[in-house]
């Protein structure tokens, strides 16, 4: 009887060759799925930061329509770095920007806002929208931007691509983005950060 339960015992047991061997297995699963997990985070912030600019570049224009300028909550020209703010308080979006923007690697409401700028934004250079070497907001009086700063230079350089398209995107995440809706600075630093200008709307 002993004997038997014994044998039973030693069929059920792990020799360590096995256990090698499913360790093994275990590591290469881990090491080919930890890289496309990782990949799909940065993806879903990407796509939640376009969704929260579409969502303010909405809001934003209804404000434009209602006080025809974009206007704090008493009608008055606004000029400031909390636009977002006061579309929140007029219930035009259910969140601030930093909020429900996730690409800042910093975080917060400093880094992550809505401004609106007396002159043609991002930092007076102005934007040009569609590649042709001529800044359209050159000459406005306004211009409404969302402004992220320490964004990872990859993270930015994949939302040119999505909302600008390769044409008006820089061929590679190293160099400042100077064209379309999406602009940024030389990324700078170790990992390579930078500052990313969204083109919301200008008067």
């Amino acid at each position: 009887m002993k004997t038997t339960v014994k044998n039973n015992m030693a069929k059920l047991a792990f020799t360590l060759v096995e256990m090698i061997g499913v360790l093994a297995v275990i590591a290469i699963l881990a090491g080919m799925l930890i890289p496309k997990i990782f990949e799909a985070i940065r993806n879903s912030h990407i796509n939640a930061t376009l969704e929260a600019y579409n969502t303010l570049k909405a809001a934003a224009l209804e404000n434009y329509a209602k006080w025809g300028r974009f206007a704090d909550t008493n009608g008055t020209q606004y000029t400031g770095t909390n636009f977002d703010q006061v579309l929140f308080t007029e219930g035009r979006i259910d969140a601030r920007a930093a909020e429900k923007i996730p690409l800042s690697t910093a975080g917060g409401t400093g880094n992550v806002y809505v401004s609106v700028t007396t002159g043609p934004g991002r930092g007076n250079s102005g934007y040009d929208l569609d590649g042709d070497g001529t800044k359209e907001t050159a000459n406005a009086a306004y211009t409404v931007e969302l402004v992220i700063n320490s964004v990872a230079a990859k993270d930015a350089h994949d939302l040119s691509l999505r909302l600008d398209g390769p044409a008006l995107s820089t061929t590679d995440e190293t160099s400042e983005d100077t064209k379309g809706r999406v602009e940024y600075t030389t990324p700078t630093g170790s990992p390579k950060v930078t500052t990313v200008y969204m083109y919301i709307a200008h008067q």
